[in-house]
């Protein structure tokens, strides 16, 4: 009986060996295999980061920036100045003068043969320095200009005249008809016929839109009518027309001003032979 437990004590003893020899010949075998399985390539940190946006293509960047660009963009000083010419068409170097207009004169690097403010009496001479009497009404700044050039270089070697308009008195026009404020108005810049309608307060509920007319002065005196629809340059289907100093504007009434006075006139009929009968 005790020899069967010393054998049976041998045999689990070399069971155990055997065991024990056998585990890193496993772990071997498994180490290779790791390293004859094909291994995945390593992405770079920056796309392993958790919640981290890619870069915009350059492409989309510069887009973005024009767009950026053009939303607050402002027009170059060229532009303003293209855009409004079209408007001002040079209004005042076109101009002539008249009474109660003012005007200064200025000579480069001579102040005393400069004046400022000058107001152009309703003879239309103005009395300049070492000149003496100058006529100005009805002619333009170049032409003043001119004159005052030529008549300083006697006195300064190349003079340069520059005359400016600072103030516009003279140039008028006439508003007549429906409007809220009809009179004479000063035409201080180049002016469209609805401007001039909204100085005087626009048109009334008795004006007719449709059949405004501006009479404008003819060289044989007699002045010529020019009709415009203002209803349709309100709806942008017709140009707006610019005036000419010394224009005037009439706007006749509509048919609700008609049908006002008719009935005016019937209800004063009814109304006479009761005060007579009285």
């Amino acid at each position: 009986m005790k020899t069967m437990t010393m054998r049976n004590g041998q045999h689990v003893v070399l069971l155990l060996c055997a065991l024990l020899s056998a585990i890193p010949a496993a772990a071997q075998e498994v180490k290779s295999d790791l390293d004859k399985a094909p291994q995945a390539e390593s992405k770079p940190a920056r796309e392993r980061t958790v919640g981290e946006k890619k870069p915009a293509p350059k492409s989309e960047k510069t887009a973005a920036a024009a767009d950026a660009r053009q939303a607050l963009r402002r027009e170059d000083p060229s532009e303003i100045e293209a855009a409004g010419l079209p408007y001002i068409n040079n209004f005042f170097t076109s101009t002539r003068l008249g009474p109660e207009d003012i005007i200064s004169v200025d000579v480069f690097e001579q102040p005393n043969y400069s004046r400022g403010n000058i107001k152009i009496p309703p003879s239309g001479r103005i009395n300049y320095p070492h000149i003496g009497q100058i006529m100005v009404a009805g002619r333009t700044t170049d032409e003043i200009e001119a004159e005052i050039n030529e008549k300083l270089s006697e006195y300064i070697r190349q003079p340069i005249v520059t005359v400016q308009v600072v103030e516009v008195h003279s140039l008028k026009y006439l508003v007549v008809g429906d409007v809220m404020k009809p009179g004479v108005y000063e035409m201080a810049k180049r002016m469209t016929v609805t401007e001039a309608l909204a100085n005087a307060g626009y048109i009334t509920k008795y004006g007719d839109l449709r059949k405004v007319s501006v009479l404008r002065q003819q060289q044989a005196g007699r002045p010529r009518p020019i009709a415009i629809n203002v209803r349709d340059v309100e709806k942008g289907e017709a140009e707006d027309m610019f005036l000419a100093p010394g224009d005037t504007i009439v706007v006749p009434g509509n048919k609700f001003k008609t049908v006002e006075k008719a009935l005016g006139v019937m209800a004063l009929a009814w109304w006479v032979p009761v005060f007579v009968r009285r």
